[in-house]
């Protein structure tokens, strides 16, 4: 991926790119950042929960993603 140099008159608030988004990709941030946030989560739970318990959350939420 090619980094661009940004300039003042290119920068965007992130207002105006939720509203130019489609109500799908709308769907689909919002998805994505439910699944971020649930595996955020599950990364702090305390150690004695074991790694299996972890990883079937986390597939579980993938299951669910309707992308």
């Amino acid at each position: 991926m090619l980094a661009r140099p940004s300039s003042p008159q290119a920068q965007v608030t992130p207002a105006q790119v939720w509203s130019a988004l489609s109500g799908d990709l709308r769907t689909r941030v919002i998805a994505l950042l439910a699944q971020l946030a649930l595996c955020i989560v599950i990364a702090r739970l305390s150690d004695e929960e074991s790694e299996e318990e972890k990883s079937r959350a986390c597939s579980i939420s993938r299951d669910q993603n309707p992308s």
